[in-house]
């Protein structure tokens, strides 16, 4: 699929290659295994594990959102607040649903708006977006310490209130516009596909 997509030229190259960078920055911190590791010890299921921690691998593991809100659950929990429902489907739109009902607890667990990531940084799978998905989670895990919550995060520092990802005004600006024609297309697809399932599908809900 990404050998299909047109190379980006100006504004938009010059923010992949910097998010790139910062990737390569955050792996001589050893922020992404600190996450990994994390993620693999709050699910607790040695047969589903995130393997390493290079951006393709972290990507697959956590594409379709369910462990994502799985993890979302086991904090629920622990503050003695009901867990959410999502789905196993392997759908775009199922996808993303469960990625957003993860956003959605980790703000209210106390993660600042400006450190989430987009749906779309988690779903297409790039690596420069990538790294805005594991400095959400890096947050996160900062946040669960802060609490006391076991299994303790191990990554260190702390995110930057403003402007975390390190861009100018007008490359933030630029990346929104292409964020909200992104996910307006999506909206198109979405919406153009209800009412369709294939015979025999349901909708899969996990506790």
């Amino acid at each position: 699929m990404s050998s299909h997509r047109a190379t980006k030229s100006g504004l938009g190259a010059d923010i992949e290659k910097k998010q790139e960078q910062k990737w390569d920055d955050m792996e001589d911190e050893g922020v992404p295994q600190a996450v990994c590791d994390w993620i693999n010890a709050v699910l607790d299921d040695p047969n589903d594990v995130c393997e390493d921690a290079g951006w393709q691998t972290i990507h697959r593991f956590l594409k379709d959102g369910s462990r994502l809100c799985r993890v979302a659950n086991v904090l629920l929990e622990s503050e003695g607040q009901p867990g959410i429902k999502f789905s196993r489907n392997q759908s775009a739109f199922f996808c993303m649903d469960n990625i957003g009902k993860f956003l959605k607890v980790a703000e209210n667990y106390g993660v600042k708006r400006n450190d989430l990531f987009q749906s779309n940084d988690l779903y297409e799978g790039l690596k420069g977006p990538t790294v805005n998905v594991v400095t959400s989670l890096h947050a996160l895990g900062l946040v669960s310490k802060s609490k006391s919550f076991e299994p303790e995060y191990t990554g260190r520092g702390a995110i930057a209130a403003e402007n975390p990802r390190g861009f100018t005004e007008d490359e933030i600006r630029a990346q929104s516009a292409g964020i909200i024609s992104k996910q307006a297309a999506a909206s198109h697809g979405m919406a153009s596909q209800s009412g369709m399932r294939a015979p025999g599908t349901g909708r899969h809900i996990a506790e």
